[in-house]
């Protein structure tokens, strides 16, 4: 059930957000030609949101309920029950008739098999196709626009799916840790995929398309920015030595930093 995302091609068209076609993430755009966008309003904390999980809310195309990979099944709570793009658009004057101005939808990239709360995505441009098409997406924002309605799509940039583990770590905790100590340093990451279900990258295969792993050890880089402790605190770090050329962090499980 993989499903190759960016960059833009024409199998992947009708979902893609991004239209840049060479596969330089880094080039990456999206547009929407013809389109006036909606000014924010002036204080989001005066609007009245109603807050969902697209996948529990409206079920508006059942065509696209295993669009990307089995898992439907509305009798199990665990399992994806079809709410979509379309669904929600049907019953946008249901959600201004409580006298909600604006609506806050959950994730709408590609997620894992039956991720359906989607905070598990595979990639940053491609729709997940049981939510519905780029068409669609824009159709319910329109929509709600012609009510008076915002619309805010909640992104999750920190974690994405569970394709990795720590070298030696795979069903256990790492222990964090930060450049090299000893015998010991960051960790090496591993994919959970076997290599023939990898994504053929300009970086070799990969768990990921525009997301790409490297365990070369540079004993030289630093940190590019500063570290932040549990209560937000800025640490600024001295030390050498990282997996620099890596788009993931190889410190072990975060919430062993303290």
């Amino acid at each position: 059930w993989r499903v190759a995302a960016a960059p833009r091609t024409v199998e992947n068209a009708p979902w893609n957000t991004n239209f840049e076609t060479a596969h330089e993430p880094t080039r990456y755009y999206g547009t929407w030609p013809g389109h006036k966008y909606q000014p924010s309003p002036e204080d989001w904390r005066s609007l009245s949101i109603y807050q969902l999980i697209t996948d529990r809310f409206s079920d508006g195309n059942p065509r696209n309920n295993e669009a990307f990979a089995t898992g439907f099944d509305v009798r199990d709570m665990t399992f994806r029950h079809g709410g979509d793009f379309a669904g929600l658009t049907q019953k946008l004057p249901y959600i201004r008739g409580l006298g909600c101005e604006a609506i806050w939808i959950s994730g709408v990239f590609q997620n894992a098999h039956n991720m359906y709360h989607q905070y598990a995505p595979h990639d940053f441009t491609l729709l997940d196709g049981r939510m519905g098409t780029l068409e669609e997406l824009r159709n319910l924002t329109t929509v709600a626009h012609e009510l008076g309605m915002y619309v805010i799509i909640d992104v999750v940039m920190n974690h994405m799916d569970n394709e990795f583990f720590f070298e030696g770590k795979e069903h256990e905790s790492a222990p964090f840790r930060m450049h090299a100590n000893g015998d010991e340093r960051e960790y090496k990451i591993v994919p959970r995929r076997a290599a023939d279900q990898l994504f053929d990258t300009p970086a070799g295969p990969q768990p990921y398309m525009d997301f790409w792993y490297n365990n070369t050890w540079d004993a030289d880089a630093q940190y590019a920015g500063p570290v932040y402790g549990q209560w937000g605190e800025a640490a600024y770090d001295s030390g050498h030595g990282t997996y620099d050329g890596s788009d993931f962090h190889h410190n072990g499980d975060l919430q062993d930093y303290y």
